[in-house]
């Protein structure tokens, strides 16, 4: 009895004892593990389950509502379709709970996401070594380019800032990318009507998936933005753009940049790299001998860097039309070694990229990018029509099938339907304001009508008829360009509602708004080759500014109308030549007509020239001839420019800003071999008059 006592109270004291130092030490260790894991260990983050993802009914009046077409209701199937894994959509909290009617516990989900496990990356024990800072970035551009790819397959939009009902950026592009980054619920714990930096999304920053992190800091601060300008650019502040907007096709055109550290901004900030076209390179200097992109198609790439600046900022536009290929600067990412990395790196000259040999080399047109010289081979005229041919042939088409009006049918029963889900709406919408907000509702709308083909025509159209009614350029377009991506149109809708909105605008926003909306598309009717549609969008954009006595777009647009004018023209001429060409390919006039259509108009200079040369205007020929040849010396740089120059003031005014451009191209390449002097002060003064606005 006494032994059994004590072999009781032995095993009393040894458990406790076991289970103290057992306990502090499973806490350390769990401590210890917890600092270790990866990204890869990212499970979900629980969210409240009272709270609707959607536009819950408890929302409070006049929240604001993103207008983004891929908000997030949609998302998760959108996810699927797009080949991203699908999850089960979890509760977005963009509402108070509903059992306390207030926003005392807004944060909760955020405190629910900082106790999951989705850990903020913390740096390496050891700092990385260029080549592995390198590697580790072409990774992550890697992997965000498939995600931007994904996303543009299944919205046909490229990826832009979430923003509210005034259009204003909230949340940048990273967010919005997320679900298809595998990252589904932590953009569930977003609140997507609210700023990055508002009380519940800041507490969100310190989430930075590794992928947007720089490997030069592991910080919440990301390296990695689109390239901004304006209407310029794929990615655009103010509207999402589809992939027909992009002239040079998408794999041509760039879209994102990893930029120099004090460019660096908050992942969750919707704030890029402001693009300058005059030096475009000028903060990319982050890798020294180059620079990490992603093109718009979602493809990285490594551009070197004493790449041409032109043919740079040629790539990160996506209205120029200028046949620019990306495979003129891009190089691959090799297996096994990220970039060539400088001689003066970890990396032997073997491992760079110029010199594996299953490195991808840059391709060239058989019509070279710069004017030939005496140490290059001339193309043929038979080269110049093949390319010609081939351009003509490869136009591109949109990667969607537009489906065809509904019938008349099918409308009715769709009109009727609109009508008893919205008569007490538009009823009660006394006001042109409360009619807009009417017609963004139904916008908003679009994506729970996916498969009603005639419900979406219908909704389109009437939302555009309500906004036009009322002046609203931003919704009526935003209706037209919907239509017109979705279903096949007679005519060209977004001119007819330019048209209308010109009359119905009542102020100075509303006719500021026509004017950005003329100049995007102008460069879209241009690309087209509708140049009568050019030439009506001109002078409704004049007439536009002249209301508001904006002088800068009058003149810019009078100038559009002319060279519209005078394209169209020459159009009509060219569409003749071209037959005539396919039976004699030697014909002056008609390779006379082509050649001066592809340098003024299309700007594609290359096979342009070879044409003209066998043209029958006299002096643009002998022009064609001299840039065909020996143009190596710095003197005859010059007097090929100065006869540009004459060309120009004699030719057309249409024409005019045109062929000054193709005049100061020749005096940038004279300048170098030019003496100080008056001669080189006067080819100075004369770039800089070409670069006036005015000019």
């Amino acid at each position: 009895m006494i032994r059994s006592q004590r072999t009781f109270l032995a095993c009393l004291v040894g458990g406790q004892l076991f289970l103290a130092g057992c306990g502090g030490t499973s806490q350390d260790d769990m401590r210890r593990h917890a600092i270790r894991r990866t990204p890869d260990d990212e499970v979900a983050i629980e969210t409240k389950p009272e709270l609707d993802k959607g536009r819950s009914s408890t929302a409070q009046p006049g929240a604001a509502v993103s207008t983004r077409a891929d908000a997030a209701p949609e998302r998760t199937s959108e996810v699927a379709a797009s080949g991203t894994a699908a999850r089960k959509p979890s509760p977005h909290a963009l509402t108070p709970t509903a059992e306390t009617g207030s926003d005392t516990n807004a944060n909760t989900d955020v405190a629910a996401t900082r106790s999951e496990a989705i850990p903020s990356v913390t740096p390496p024990a050891e700092p990385l070594s260029p080549a592995e800072r390198r590697e580790r970035t072409a990774a992550n551009l890697t992997r965000i380019g498939e995600a931007w790819r994904s996303y543009l397959s299944a919205k046909r939009v490229f990826p832009g800032p979430i923003t509210g009902d005034a259009r204003q950026p909230l949340l940048s592009w990273r967010v919005e990318l997320l679900p298809y980054l595998d990252l589904q619920p932590l953009y569930d714990a977003f609140h997507l009507d609210e700023a990055w930096d508002s009380p519940h999304n800041i507490a969100l920053l310190d989430k930075v998936p590794e992928v947007f992190q720089s490997p030069e800091r592991f910080d919440t601060n990301t390296n990695y933005l689109a390239l901004s300008q304006g209407a310029s650019t794929v990615y655009q502040e103010r509207r999402q753009i589809s992939e027909s907007k992009v002239e040079d096709g998408i794999e041509n055109t760039l879209a994102l940049v990893e930029v120099d550290d004090q460019h660096a901004v908050p992942w969750t900030r919707p704030a890029e790299y402001p693009l300058q076209v005059g030096s475009p390179l000028e903060s990319l200097t982050l890798r020294g001998n180059g620079l990490f992109v992603v093109w718009s198609d979602g493809k990285a790439s490594w551009i070197d860097g004493k790449v041409d600046p032109t043919l740079f900022a040629k790539a990160c536009t996506i209205d120029s039309g200028d046949g620019f290929r990306g495979s003129q600067i891009a190089s691959e990412l090799a297996a096994g070694i990220a970039v060539p990395l400088a001689p003066s790196s970890e990396a032997t000259p073997a491992d760079t990229i110029a010199e594996r040999p299953d490195a991808v080399k840059p391709e060239h047109n058989v019509v070279d990018s710069v004017p030939a010289t005496s140490g290059a081979k001339t193309p043929t005229l038979g080269d110049a029509h093949a390319a010609l041919k081939s351009q003509s042939e490869s136009r591109p088409q949109p990667s969607w099938k537009r489906e065809p009006i509904p019938s008349a049918r099918e409308l009715k029963i769709a009109r009727d339907l609109l009508r008893e889900l919205y008569q007490a709406d538009y009823s009660v919408a006394k006001t042109e304001p409360q009619r807009v907000q009417l017609a963004r509702k139904m916008l908003d709308r679009m994506p729970d009508l996916r498969g009603d083909v005639a419900g979406q025509y219908a909704v389109l159209e009437i939302a555009k008829q309500i906004a036009v009614q009322a002046g609203d350029v931003d919704v009526a377009m935003d209706a037209a360009e919907q239509m017109t991506a979705r279903f096949e149109l007679q005519g060209d809708l977004l001119l007819e509602t330019i048209e209308k909105l010109a009359r119905t605008a009542k102020d100075r926003r509303a006719h500021d708004r026509l004017i950005e909306e003329a100049e995007d598309l102008f460069n879209d009717f241009i690309s087209a080759e509708k140049f009568a549609a050019a030439e009506r969008l001109s002078q409704l954009a004049v007439a536009a500014a002249s209301k508001v006595n904006n002088e800068a777009a009058v003149d810019k647009f009078t100038a559009r109308r002319n060279w519209a004018s005078e394209a169209k023209d020459l159009h009509k001429s060219v569409e003749e030549s071209l037959a005539v060409l396919e039976q004699n390919p030697g014909d002056p006039r008609a390779n006379g007509d082509v050649g001066k259509f592809l340098c003024l108009i299309k700007e594609d200079w290359d096979n342009g020239l070879v044409i003209l040369a066998n043209g029958h205007d006299r002096s643009l020929k002998r022009l064609a001839e001299m840039e065909l040849g020996d143009m190596s010396d710095a003197m005859r740089q010059l007097e090929l420019a100065d006869l540009w120059w004459r060309e120009a003031e004699s030719k057309s005014p249409g024409f005019k800003a045109t062929l000054q451009s193709r005049a100061k191209y020749w005096y940038e390449q004279s300048l170098p071999g030019l003496p100080p002097g008056l001669v080189r002060l006067r080819v100075e003064r004369r770039v800089e008059e070409i670069d006036k606005p005015s000019a």
